[in-house]
């Protein structure tokens, strides 16, 4: 089960943690539409996504999203039995 407290993002303020989902959102958004390589910044460090790299973009947007309660990721499937 997921745990916020747990992550290498827990202690972010959530406000740092949606302008960074924002960012990511927006990056994603080019490089699915066609664009070049997006570069983002966080902290003095930059990391730059391509679409050889987009998964981990696509990793990235679902930590931040699950950090904030947004995404709560894939709910395992149970047979039900009668």
């Amino acid at each position: 089960m997921f745990n916020p407290n747990r992550t290498i993002l827990a202690g972010v303020p959530v406000a740092t943690l949606q302008l960074w989902l924002g960012q990511a959102q927006t990056a994603y958004a080019a490089l699915v539409t066609g664009g070049k390589a997006q570069s983002l910044s966080y902290d003095g460090k930059s990391v730059t996504y391509s679409q050889a790299n987009r998964g981990d973009l696509e990793s990235w947007i679902s930590l931040l999203q699950r950090q904030l309660g947004v995404n709560h990721g894939r709910r395992a499937l149970r047979p039900y039995f009668r």
